[in-house]
């Protein structure tokens, strides 16, 4: 009896070792406080990556699928500070949920197998798909670009703020830049607006890189030259 117990343990380590961060993120159950925690919430895995994203206020990282898309990203719960983004990392640690956002906690081991990866694209998506959870939620802690967007509420010195495309509000805040969203005046146009999407105290966020995932649209002005008119020296 003991042998065959210890056998269905041993086979439950492996089948978790070869988990991937889709099987961990993906959910329809929105659970007691629609938060959607995942059903290997409490357990030990092993997951592999690329690093998507690098110095979550919170303490931790962010890893995805190589391919990239919905529900394939993760946050890692972990202080490690030599994880650089572009590097494809194994983790292994226990399944929990930080403030309702899947991640990787307790973290056991963190492995660099290689450097220099390309980071997973970046999934295309309108802001309007970051204010419900049932959207929202395949999104968590992957990389999305929104396109042509606007400013419609900047509260002054708040870390956060909030862009429409015409399809709904989100917000955009700075819990992996320092960036100061005070700088974004309401009115303010971007050409896209990159980030990784966080969530914490019933709220969806896109949270960029840095500097260079917030493309600013740039006002174009026309200025109506006149040479006044030119008077012929031919009579």
């Amino acid at each position: 009896m003991k042998v065959i117990i210890m056998t269905i343990l041993l086979c439950g380590t492996i089948m978790l070792s070869g988990v991937t961060i889709f099987q961990i993120q993906f959910t329809t159950d929105e659970g007691r406080d629609n938060t959607f925690p995942s059903k290997y919430a409490g357990k030990a895995v092993t997951v592999e990556g690329i690093v998507a994203a690098t110095g979550y206020k919170g303490g931790g990282f962010f890893i995805s699928e190589p391919a990239g898309g919905a529900w394939r990203s993760i946050f890692i719960r972990s202080t490690n500070t030599n994880i650089k983004q572009g590097d494809k990392v194994v983790v292994r640690g226990t399944v929990d949920e930080y403030y309702g956002m899947t991640c990787i906690a307790d973290v056991k081991n963190i492995s660099i197998i290689d450097s220099h990866r390309p980071v997973p694209f970046a999934n295309l998506i309108t802001s309007g798909q970051i204010t419900t959870a049932e959207q929202a939620e395949s999104y968590e802690c992957t990389l999305v670009k929104v396109q042509n967007t606007t400013c419609v509420q900047n509260q002054m010195g708040s870390s956060k703020f909030m862009i429409n495309d015409g399809s709904g509000q989100c917000s955009i805040s700075d819990n992996i830049t320092t960036e100061p969203a005070k700088q974004y005046k309401s009115g303010a146009q971007f050409n896209s607006l990159t980030g990784i999407v966080c969530y914490a105290y019933g709220d969806y966020t896109i949270n960029p890189r840095s500097r260079a995932d917030v493309s600013v649209m740039v006002p174009v002005y026309n200025q109506n030259r006149s040479w006044g008119k030119i008077k012929s020296i031919y009579k």
